[in-house]
């Protein structure tokens, strides 16, 4: 059994041979209560579900066949709170618009998905779930539900759970979905993020960010998908000279390169990670470059952070090992286990002796996704076909500034150990210049640095808002 779906105390997987039937049983039966029935709800004939046939009329499952695989069921739902959408269909003979997300359900792709659907569109999610969790799919609904924009029709979401980079299940699913969907372009947000895993184990970073966002791109060409969203990273920056360092990072400081271009002659002081984005956006300018129709928008991420406002979407990442570096997991660590917080030495120019940062909220950064899709629809001959742009606030936050802010709108006390050494991968000033992207796109960040402290203590419960969120709703 795939680790992914291991909860814990679950039995053994020799034993699932012995009691394969009573499980088929339990696994049909939900499939059929959860596919055949939306099917006839919604005035779709039962016949057009591919599963109809091997799910009709299941038998009563037995009162000891639900007792004795309790523990197994604990399992196996995570896997399927995914895939009924994936069994979901829209009307016959429809071909609606839709955006593929890739790591639809992960932090920043299920911030992208809730206000994709706020403009209207439908989401095909594809995500393997090897860092999120089938129930975002719920907590998306809810978190539009608590959004005042009522039920989400099953048939605007659509999670298939696999790898982006397996070409085979992506080539059957989009072969599949093309007879009622019409996917107009891909906002791809799935890699492998953390820098310092990336700096232990490299050649994970470049098979999962290099190698198979080769072969999703092959796939998109195949099925005529021409507009791409490419979510990067201010890693892509790496250690810039001391004179340009101190300044706002600007796109041209860095432009994409070509695939062309000597390796050496670019990734001076970047982290495997940073060079796995530094290809990616290599391999988005090719993919535009082969094809005059083709458009593309490469999007610099530097520090998201918050969450929704209504609590129910927030980073909880299923890889706690290596995802939870980021410095907002750092201080609900440092606060709900009361431990300490280490600020690694930073020598910015904040005076108080921490690294400087520019952090924006998640939901100014979904918006800028959205904003960035709709711009390659709107082909213009005269523009460029690939652009690049800085999604940041051009303002610098250190450390210990945030620490204070999040213990004044929570009114916990984080405890603090300086560290006079700088962690391996880390820069000590990392400020994003706004200004192309305002011009250009007219996006700006809207939520302050008190909202994303006000919204982050809220989802997980810190402080004076103990009882309003939860730690993991999974």
């Amino acid at each position: 059994m795939d680790s992914r779906f291991d909860k814990g105390d679950v039995m053994p997987v020799l034993s699932l041979r012995a009691h394969w039937f009573g499980l088929t049983s339990l696994v049909r039966q939900h499939i059929y209560l959860a596919t055949v029935n939306p099917f006839h709800e919604n005035g779709l004939s039962s016949a057009e579900n591919p599963l109809a046939n091997w799910t009709s009329s299941p038998r009563p499952t037995p009162w000891w066949h639900e007792r004795y695989h309790k523990r197994l069921i604990k399992q196996v739902i995570n896997l399927l709170t995914s895939l009924p959408c994936y069994l979901y269909e829209p009307f016959g003979g429809a071909r609606n618009p839709v955006v593929l997300v890739t790591s639809g359900l992960g932090y920043v792709g299920s911030h992208v998905c809730i206000e994709l659907l706020r403009k209207g569109y439908t989401i095909l999610i594809v995500d393997d779930l090897t860092n999120s969790f089938g129930s975002v799919v719920q907590d998306i609904r809810l978190t539009l539900e608590a959004s005042g924009l009522g039920n989400l029709p099953s048939r605007r979401l659509i999670h298939i759970p696999i790898d982006y980079g397996d070409p085979i299940s992506l080539d059957r699913a989009l072969v599949f979905y093309s007879r009622y969907l019409r996917v107009t372009g891909v906002i791809h947000l799935a890699a492998s993020k953390s820098v310092a895993e990336s700096l232990k184990n490299p050649w994970k970073y470049y098979e999962n960010n290099v190698i198979k966002m080769e072969r999703f791109l092959r796939v998109l060409g195949k099925h005529g998908i021409r507009n791409v969203v490419f979510s990067s990273s201010a890693t892509a920056y790496g250690c810039l000279p001391s004179e340009m360092a101190s300044k706002a990072l600007n796109e041209d400081m860095v432009p994409i390169i070509g695939l062309d271009v000597d390796i050496k002659d670019t990734t001076a002081g970047l982290t495997p990670y940073g060079i796995s984005k530094i290809f990616g956006e290599a391999m988005i300018k090719k993919f535009v470059d082969d094809h005059p129709r083709r458009r593309a928008v490469v999007f610099r991420l530097f520090n998201p952070v918050g969450s929704d406002p209504s609590s129910y979407l927030k980073e909880n990442p299923r890889d706690y090992q290596w995802c939870v570096g980021g410095v907002m997991q750092m201080i609900k660590k440092a606060v709900v286990d009361d431990t300490v917080f280490q600020v690694f030495g930073g020598s910015g120019d904040g005076g108080d002796g921490s690294c400087i940062r520019d952090f924006v909220h998640v939901g100014d950064i979904a918006r800028g996704f959205v904003m960035g899709f709709e711009d390659c629809l709107r082909a213009d001959e005269t523009k460029k076909r690939c652009k690049v742009y800085n999604l940041a606030s051009g303002k610098g936050v250190s450390v210990k500034q945030l620490l204070k802010e999040v213990e004044n709108e929570s009114g916990a006390i984080v405890k603090i150990e300086d560290c006079q050494k700088r962690r391996e991968g880390d820069v000590p000033i990392s400020i994003g210049d706004m200004e192309k992207v305002r011009n250009d796109l007219g996006w700006r960040p809207e939520a302050r640095l008190t909202d994303i402290c006000k919204h982050f203590c809220r989802a997980y419960g810190i402080g004076k808002y103990a009882g309003e969120g939860s730690y993991s709703r999974n």
